[in-house]
C-alpha cells in the first residue's frame, strides 16, 4: 500500500510537470511572430507527450497497489493501452488546440495538418478513455453509484440523491461549465479569423451563462409549479433553492440566447462586429455545451430512460454500463436490467447536430443560407431531439402534471425554428427587392428542385398525421400513441411544406434574373 502511494505521488509529479511544460511552450509559441521550426517542435513535444502518457499510466497502476486491488488480465490490458493512448491523445489535443486556434505564425499547410490531427485525436481520446476506465469500472462501482461531487464542509465525496449544502461542488456544474468554456474558446477562434482579435465575446459569456442558468431554473419552476412548488409552505423560497437540482435546457437556451443577443446589441454599437454573424457562430455551438453538460446527468444518475434488459446494452463502456444500474429517484432495477442512458444518446445527437449545422450547412451548403439561418436551425434541431427522446424518459424526470410540458414546447421549438428561417428569407427578399438588388443567378433550378423535394417530404407527413389524429382520441400523455405520433408527423410535414416558401423565392429570383438579362441583351 505504501509503495503504491509513493509511486502514485512521484508519477503524478512527473505528469504535472511535463504537462505544465508542454502547455507553457505551446502558449509561448502562440505569442511569438518569429518563424518556428515546426518539425523540431513536433518531434520534441511528441517525445515529452509520450513521457507524460507513460507516467500517467504508471500512476494508474499504482492505484491498484494503493487500494490492494487484484485486477484481471483484461483489466490490466485495458488500463495499459487505454491509459497510454488516452493520456497521450489528451495532452496532444490540448497542444493542438492551443497552437491551431491561437498561434499566429503557423504555415498554412502545417496548420491544416494540426487541425486534421485534432479532428482525429479528439474523438479517439473518448474511445480510449472508455477503454482505460474499463480497467477500474468494476472496482469503483461494486455496491454504489459513482460519486457526483465533493463536499468541502464534510470533506468527503457526495453521491447521487444526497445533495449537500452550498459547499458541495457537483460534477454536474463542472460539466456545464466545461461545455460553456469550450464553446467560448471555439467561438473566440471563429471571431479571431474574421476580425483578427481575441476576446470579443468574453463579456457576452459572463452575461449569457448566468442568464441561461436563471432561465433553466425559471422554466423548470413554471413547468413543475403544481407538482413540486405550489404545495410547499414557502413556494417562492423553494423555487430559488437549486441545491436539489431542477434545471431545464429549453429554458436555459431561450434566456441565454436572448440575454446574449441583447447584450451584444448594446455592447457592439458603433463597432464593426456583426450580431447576425455572432448568432450563426455561437448559437449552434450551444449543442456542444449541452452535449457536455448532459454528462452531469450521468454522474447524478438522473434523466435516464426506462429500465430495460441489460443484454442489449452490453456494448456500453463498463463505467457507463455499471452506473446505469442506479437512479437518484429509484432503487436498483430488477436483476438483469439497467436504466437507458439517455444522456449519452442526447449527447451524440447534439454533437451530430452541431456538425450538420455548422459544417454541412455552414461550410458545404453555405450558398443556400441567409445570415441567422444557422442560429434558427439550432431551435428546430434541439426541439426535434427532445420530441424524439422525451417519451423515452422515465416518468419521474418529465415536467408538468402529466409530463406533457417539455414535449409540447419541444414541438413548438421545431415549428418556431422553421418559421424563423422562412421569415428570415422572406424579409431579406423584400429588403433586396426594395434596394433593387439581384444576386439570383442559378437559383431557379435550385428552387424548383428543393420545392419538389419539400412537397414530396411534407405533404405525405401532413396527410398521414391528420389521418392518425382524426382516428384517435386526444390525451395529454407523454407516450407514442397514435394521436401523438400523428401530431409529430403533422408538425414535421407543416415544417417541410413551409420551406417551400424559400424555394418559391428562389424561383422568383431566378425569373427576375432572366428578365434582367434579356432586357440587357435587347438594349
Amino acid at each position: 500500500m505504501v509503495f503504491g502511494i509513493v509511486l502514485f505521488a512521484l508519477s503524478m509529479l512527473v505528469v504535472i510537470a511535463s504537462g505544465f511544460y508542454l502547455v507553457k511552450k505551446s502558449v509561448e509559441n502562440t505569442k511569438t511572430l518569429i518563424k518556428v521550426d515546426y518539425i523540431k517542435f513536433i518531434k520534441k513535444h511528441s517525445v515529452i507527450s509520450a513521457g507524460f502518457a507513460v507516467f500517467f499510466t504508471i500512476a494508474m497502476f499504482a492505484i491498484y497497489l494503493w487500494a490492494g486491488i487484484k485486477p484481471t488480465v483484461r483489466d490490466v490490458l485495458s488500463t495499459l493501452f487505454g491509459g497510454l493512448l488516452f493520456s497521450y491523445l489528451a495532452i496532444a489535443c490540448l497542444q493542438l488546440f492551443i497552437v491551431h486556434y491561437y498561434a499566429k505564425n503557423v504555415p498554412e499547410n502545417i496548420d491544416k495538418w494540426f487541425f486534421r490531427s485534432l479532428c482525429i485525436a479528439f474523438p479517439l481520446m473518448f474511445v480510449f478513455i472508455f477503454l482505460f476506465s474499463d480497467g477500474f469500472a468494476d472496482y469503483l462501482n461494486l455496491t454504489q453509484p459513482l460519486v457526483n461531487g465533493f463536499n468541502f464542509e464534510q470533506f468527503k465525496w457526495s453521491r447521487p440523491g444526497a445533495y449537500g449544502p452550498s459547499t458541495n461542488i457537483a460534477f454536474y456544474a463542472i460539466c456545464i461549465l466545461s461545455g460553456a468554456i469550450y464553446v467560448y474558446f471555439l467561438c473566440d477562434h471563429k471571431f479571431y479569423l474574421k476580425y483578427g482579435k481575441h476576446g470579443i465575446l468574453e463579456s457576452t459569456l459572463f452575461i449569457a451563462l448566468p442568464a441561461g442558468i436563471i432561465g433553466a431554473r425559471l422554466w423548470y419552476v413554471i413547468g413543475n409549479w403544481n407538482v413540486e412548488f405550489a404545495t410547499q409552505d414557502n413556494p417562492f423560497l423553494a423555487a430559488l433553492d437549486m441545491t436539489k437540482g431542477g434545471l431545464t435546457i429549453l429554458g436555459g437556451a431561450i434566456m441565454g440566447i436572448a440575454a446574449g443577443v441583447i447584450w451584444v446589441l448594446i455592447r457592439w454599437r458603433n463597432k464593426p462586429y456583426s450580431v447576425m454573424y455572432a448568432m450563426d457562430i455561437v448559437v449552434p455551438t450551444i449543442l456542444i455545451a449541452q452535449a457536455v453538460g448532459r454528462w452531469g446527468n450521468f454522474f447524478n444518475c438522473e434523466v435516464h430512460g426506462f429500465a430495460v434488459d441489460e443484454a442489449y446494452w452490453r456494448w456500453l463502456p463498463k463505467i457507463i454500463f455499471n452506473n446505469a444500474h442506479f437512479s437518484s429517484s429509484y432503487s436498483m432495477p430488477l436483476e438483469g436490467q439497467i436504466y437507458v442512458p439517455l444522456f449519452l444518446i442526447e449527447g451524440i445527437v447534439n454533437f451530430l447536430g452541431f456538425f450538420v449545422i455548422a459544417h454541412l450547412f455552414g461550410i458545404k451548403l453555405n450558398k443556400i443560407l441567409e445570415p441567422m439561418d444557422r442560429a434558427f436551425m439550432y431551435v428546430s434541431w434541439y426541439g426535434m431531439t427532445r420530441v424524439i427522446l422525451e417519451p423515452f424518459r422515465d416518468a419521474n424526470f418529465n415536467m408538468g402534471d402529466d409530463g406533457y410540458w417539455s414535449w409540447v414546447w419541444s414541438m413548438i421549438f421545431v415549428l418556431a425554428g422553421i418559421l424563423l428561417i422562412v421569415g428570415n428569407h422572406v424579409a431579406r427578399y423584400v429588403y433586396r427587392k426594395i434596394k433593387m438588388e439581384n444576386n439570383a443567378e442559378n437559383t431557379m433550378k435550385r428552387g424548383i428542385g428543393s420545392g419538389i423535394a419539400f412537397a414530396i417530404l411534407g405533404l405525405p407527413l401532413i396527410i398521414s398525421g391528420a389521418i392518425m389524429m382524426g382516428n384517435s382520441t386526444f390525451s395529454s400523455r407523454l407516450v407514442f400513441d397514435n394521436f401523438n405520433i400523428g401530431l409529430i408527423l403533422l408538425i414535421c410535414g407543416i415544417s417541410a411544406v413551409l420551406l417551400i416558401v424559400i424555394s418559391i423565392l428562389d424561383i422568383i429570383k431566378g425569373i427576375n434574373y432572366k428578365k434582367i438579362n434579356q432586357q440587357e441583351e435587347v438594349a
